[in-house]
């Protein structure tokens, strides 16, 4: 609106320059043709200069003082102020009568609904705006003007107001990721509420606390792996002479260590970036079989075979559970696996005979870990999986062990994402 109106006056005002040149260069030239006299042209050509200046002048503020009155009155009018009134002089101007416009389209009286609106939402200090049944304006405040940057008038379509819904999510081009937009329909009123709430701070608190969490979590992992090597590399260097069987276990640990500390990288990197699922039909119980003997577990599998999930990253799941099953369980590790159908989705009911799970509250969360040796990934990663299949995934304890349910659409690929 401002590149507007910058633009249009240094039109207006190039336009008067050029009247104003047209009129000088041919008339002081002709007043020297004739008389030959130069000091009486540069008087006629400052007299004239001024009067045409002066002309310009009212001219231009004619023109543009009513607009920028206007402007005014519309701002005002628009951040609530309601003692105030436009002063045109001459009625049958036509910027008086616009004026006249413009005052009753905002002096009209509202509905009763619109004035307990303005009386409940006036002062609220988020940015708000309400919409009657037909997806006009009615309401908005001080705060909503301000964060939208636009004009806004009573009247105007939630689009005219920049507002878009997609997916029941309302969102606004002024208002970032660093805003909450809510839309609530009130039924009875017939109207639509959209406020907004800052949660930047909010935002910025979590990632800082993530941040924290991650710094913490690494610098315990790699003091864990690191320490013990650098005390080993220690004391083999502080001998004067190498034993090669006590080297060959120094090495054997730092080895070890190394392996331990690559393969928590590896998992937190996985968590980091999993792949798009793409489901397709897969014999479930050959691929739950195959991998529950890899880790020396028992498998009872009944009801379906087939699955219809990403099989790689089903098998990836499976080999996180049943690692989990093996390291939780002291003898004899042993999983029932129940495929079924529940209306449209998906069941698979993993029971195991272990102790359950200790903390069923934070068992999801990523790098929380009440094991010695655990790194806190494994049902994180899990959880990821099965959301990546647009699915849910709940844990439980039950009297013979730990049970995990996972269900998993039943449908086509749209399901996913």
């Amino acid at each position: 609106m401002s590149n507007f109106k910058i633009s249009h006056k240094a039109k207006v005002m190039s336009i008067f320059a050029t009247i104003f040149c047209a009129i000088i260069v041919p008339s002081t030239g002709w007043v020297y043709q004739l008389s030959q006299d130069l000091l009486l042209t540069a008087t006629l050509a400052i007299c004239l200069s001024y009067l045409l200046i002066m002309c310009i002048y009212r001219l231009f503020n004619a023109y543009f003082s009513p607009i920028a009155q206007l402007q005014a009155y519309i701002d005002a009018k628009q951040q609530g102020q309601s003692n105030l009134s436009l002063g045109f002089s001459g009625s049958r101007s036509p910027w008086a009568m616009l004026g006249e416009q413009i005052d009753t389209l905002f002096n009209k009286p509202m509905p009763h609904a619109t004035h307990l609106i303005d009386g409940l939402f006036h002062h609220w200090p988020h940015p708000i705006a309400v919409f009657n049944e037909k997806e006009r304006l009615i309401f908005f405040n001080q705060p909503m003007y301000q964060q939208l940057k636009m004009p806004l008038l009573r009247g105007m379509s939630m689009a005219e107001c920049g507002f878009t819904v997609k997916n029941a999510q309302c969102r606004h081009a002024q208002l970032n990721q660093d805003w909450q937009v809510q839309r609530i329909a009130l039924s009875d009123a017939k109207q639509t509420v959209i406020t907004a709430s800052y949660i930047g701070h909010q935002l910025q608190n979590a990632k800082r606390q993530s941040q924290a969490d991650l710094i913490r979590i690494l610098s315990h992992e790699l003091n864990n792996s690191i320490t013990p090597m650098a005390s080993m590399a220690d004391t083999l260097l502080s001998a004067e002479t190498l034993n090669e069987k006590q080297t060959r276990q120094v090495l054997e640990r730092v080895k070890s260590r190394s392996e331990s500390l690559l393969q928590f990288i590896k998992a937190y990197s996985e968590l980091s970036r999993l792949p798009a699922a793409k489901p397709h039909d897969f014999n479930l119980k050959t691929l739950a079989t195959l991998n529950a003997a890899e880790q020396s577990i028992h498998l009872n599998f009944d009801g379906e075979s087939q699955c219809f999930a990403d099989k790689l990253l089903i098998e990836q799941l499976l080999i996180n559970l049943f690692k989990n099953t093996f390291e939780a369980v002291n003898s004899a590790p042993c999983i029932t696996l129940r495929c079924f159908q529940q209306a449209n989705m998906q069941i698979l009911l993993l029971t195991d005979n272990g102790p359950g799970f200790a903390n069923l509250d934070n068992a999801l969360q990523p790098l929380y870990t009440t094991k010695k040796t655990g790194h806190g990934l494994g049902l994180a990663l899990c959880n990821d999986i099965v959301q990546k299949h647009s699915g849910q995934l709940q844990l439980a304890n039950t009297e013979h062990g730990a049970q995990i349910t996972i269900k998993l659409p039943q449908g086509t690929k749209n399901n996913y994402k």
